[in-house]
């Protein structure tokens, strides 16, 4: 068979899918074919990792150093499980923030929109959970401190930090629960996956306003009309996290993660993994532990509420400048509230000042706390008073 022959036979095995013009051109669009890729990739090395891990106190981070030690290919593994998540999420934070560039929430994407904040809360779930499994001397403390918050919860605070940890404190019982929702929730995010890649088909060509085959609808590979272009791109991406995974391997973990969990020790700073930096960040700046678990929880579920939030039918060519501008702002601070969630908790609340001997991360957390709340409810309910609606 010829190389054009081949060529042909793979255009006709895909959909060709138009799509609207104002995502056709964009090469962030091609994250989704990286997100897929990377999924496929924790779930290959996960399934590896498993197979050596021993979920127990005395002996999970002992497991952890003998795949990397002794384990064939043991440590190339476990690399690109960690680097991977890490990558993973830096892709899905990028889709987001196109998404919501583009609000590409409304109808006909209300569905489809849905779907991607639930994966992204699942994936959420799992990263935590797997964090915790390394049972080092930081993702211990994060696991405790994280849980501990479940007794803010009225009523049932008490009950639930006991069904979660197992006991008075995270031991064996917890990185046994951890672990097997650790492996199961993997495949459920599987399935949500291919339910958001047939919402995606449905809905762009509800925008498009075309119908499509029942054999066309069972398919789901896409052809953008830039197939060969984010060809390109996932092999950009896939270069940069093959530099991580070979030339800086542990660059985007912490050092005390490496030193095996001591109950007995707390480590100067507690935090999760950069990727929930923003939202530890939320969680610990309230005084009030009901308070703080609160607004982190609201600050992920409020992304379901966007479609309503937004009130403006603008198309992208008139969107305000003003809106545009507000929303780099919240992204900046996005990040600045995740540096903040690397910093010791020092310095008294927003309402004394920042002019404090002690520091003055805690009432920047607050006011960056503000300020990430102030783009769902405040800029994007007014967008209808300052843009010209189709």
């Amino acid at each position: 068979m010829s190389t054009s022959d081949i060529t042909t036979s793979w255009r006709n095995f895909q959909l060709r899918l138009p799509l609207p013009r104002s995502v056709s051109g964009l090469w962030v669009f091609a994250i989704g074919l990286i997100l897929l890729v990377m999924l496929g990739v924790q779930i290959l090395s996960g399934i590896v990792l498993a197979m050596f891990y021993v979920p127990t106190a005395e002996s999970a981070f002992d497991s952890i150093i003998h795949i990397m030690r002794s384990v064939r290919h043991g440590e190339l593994v476990r690399n690109m499980h960690a680097t991977g998540a890490s990558l993973f999420f830096f892709a899905c934070y990028l889709h987001i923030f196109r998404a919501m560039y583009y609000n590409v929430y409304r109808k006909p994407y209300l569905k489809m929109w849905t779907i991607s904040v639930t994966l992204y809360v699942l994936l959420m779930i799992t990263a935590f959970l797997g964090y915790s499994l390394i049972w080092g001397q930081k993702s211990y403390w994060a696991a405790t401190v994280i849980t501990s918050f479940a007794r803010a919860i009225p009523f049932i605070g008490d009950s639930l930090y006991t069904y979660l940890v197992g006991g008075y404190a995270p031991g064996t019982p917890t990185i046994g629960r951890f672990y097997v929702l650790h492996f199961i929730i993997p495949f459920a995010i599987v399935a949500v996956t291919i339910w958001h890649v047939r919402t995606v088909q449905s809905a762009f060509a509800h925008a498009m306003k075309k119908t499509f085959s029942a054999q066309e609808s069972q398919r789901l590979l896409f052809d953008f009309r830039v197939t060969e272009s984010d060809a390109i791109k996932l092999t950009l991406f896939l270069m940069l996290f093959t530099w991580f995974l070979f030339f800086a391997p542990h660059y985007l973990s912490s050092a005390d993660n490496f030193i095996p969990a001591d109950p007995t020790v707390t480590p100067a700073i507690v935090a999760p993994e950069w990727y929930f930096l923003p939202f530890f960040s939320i969680l610990r700046c309230f005084p009030n532990e009901l308070a703080g678990i609160t607004a982190m929880c609201a600050s992920v579920l409020i992304f379901y509420f966007l479609p309503w939030l937004d009130t403006s039918r603008a198309r992208f060519r008139n969107y305000s400048k003003l809106v545009k501008v507000s929303f780099w702002i919240w992204v900046v601070n996005a990040f600045f509230l995740g540096w903040l969630g690397s910093k010791a908790l020092v310095g008294p609340d927003l309402v004394d000042g920042f002019n404090h001997d002690e520091g003055w991360i805690r009432a920047a957390s607050q006011l960056s706390t503000l300020v990430y709340f102030a783009w769902f409810l405040i800029v994007l309910p007014c967008r209808r008073l300052l843009e010209k609606q189709d």
